[in-house]
This record gives structure tokens, C-alpha cells and sequence, in this order.
């Protein structure tokens, strides 16, 4: 039974594209459900559905690419095996415990809501990343440091990338310089 409800919106940097999305909060679990239209100058729209366990470990994800008809379907153990949707291994994703979509700052709320860190605190992490919009499946190693009650820097570790991003109080990107900011 789901007990609380939250939709939210996101624009990106170029202000042509946009999300809306609904996460839904029960007691023992997290999902969220997504459409992106991308930006005028690289146009797609993406469906997307995650859910997680009670602990934030991603366990199942659900992408699909309107224009070019791609799918992708993931399944988790939330010990950091991955299986497709007709359930192969995949095992160039092990040790991922979180996924991390491009196209989306909602996706952030599962690793700062998962590693609960305290001001100060920082953790590196692998993540399932999927690329948008062609949905290619890798690897990345990524850092969260939290700066602030609400702040958080972000690094990929394995590229030159750096942000300070902010978050309400549900974990949910406020701001995400230079990509997203939040409508609503």
C-alpha cells in the first residue's frame, strides 16, 4: 500500500527538455515513475519505472525509448547481481547496488537516501549506468560526499565530473548545476 505520493518535475540546462515523475514511498519500499522529453537538440522521449527494497538497493528497472522503440528491462539482487528482463546474468554490471540513468536527477535520490550519510560523510560507489538515448549498459564508480544538511557533491570517478547538488528533504534534486533544476 503506498503511503504517500510525490510528483515532481525537473527541466533541464537547455530548458527544452523535461520530466515529470511520481515516487511513490511505502514502508518497505521505493518506486518511481518517469517520462523524459528530451531536449530540442537531442530529442527523445524515455518511460521509465524504478523500484527499490527498503534498504534504497535498486531491484528492477524499466526503460523505453519512444522514437527508436529500445527497451531495457533489469532486474536486481540488491547484492549487486543483475539479470535482463528474460533473466541472463549480466555480469559486466557486478557490484553495482544502485542504477544511475543519465537523463534523470531523480535517480540521485537512491544512493543519498541509501548510504544515509552524515554531514561530512563520503562514500564511493559502482553503479549500473545507462546511457540515454540509445540505453547502453556499463559501469561507473561514483562518489557522494553530503557537504550540508541538503547538500551533496557529486563525482564521477572515473571522468572529470564534479557538481554540488541540492536536495529537499525526501533526497529529491532541487538543483543539479549546469543540468537540471526542479519546476515544482
Amino acid at each position: 500500500m503506498v503511503e504517500r505520493e510525490v510528483a515532481t518535475a525537473w527541466v533541464d540546462a537547455s530548458a527544452t527538455g523535461v520530466e515529470r515523475s511520481v515516487v511513490s514511498f511505502t514502508e518497505y519500499s521505493c518506486s518511481v515513475d518517469g517520462l523524459i522529453d528530451g531536449p530540442a537538440d537531442d530529442p527523445f522521449v524515455l518511460e521509465y519505472a524504478v523500484s527499490c527494497d527498503e534498504n534504497w538497493r535498486t531491484r528492477y528497472v524499466f526503460l523505453a525509448e519512444a522514437r527508436s522503440g529500445r527497451r531495457l528491462e533489469l532486474l536486481a539482487s540488491g547484492r549487486g547481481h543483475w539479470t535482463d528482463g528474460d533473466g541472463e546474468p549480466l555480469p559486466e554490471l557486478r557490484g553495482a547496488l544502485d542504477v544511475d540513468i543519465s537523463a534523470t536527477p531523480f535517480i540521485n535520490t537512491l544512493p543519498i537516501r541509501r548510504l544515509d550519510l552524515p554531514p561530512g560523510g563520503s562514500a564511493e560507489i559502482t553503479v549500473a549506468f545507462v546511457s540515454v538515448p540509445d540505453l547502453a549498459l556499463s559501469t561507473e564508480r561514483q562518489r557522494y560526499t553530503r557537504t550540508s544538511e541538503l547538500g551533496y557533491r557529486f563525482e564521477s570517478v572515473d571522468a572529470d565530473f564534479e557538481r554540488q547538488i541540492t536536495v529537499d528533504a525526501d533526497g529529491l534534486v532541487v538543483e543539479y548545476p549546469g543540468l537540471f533544476s526542479r519546476l515544482d
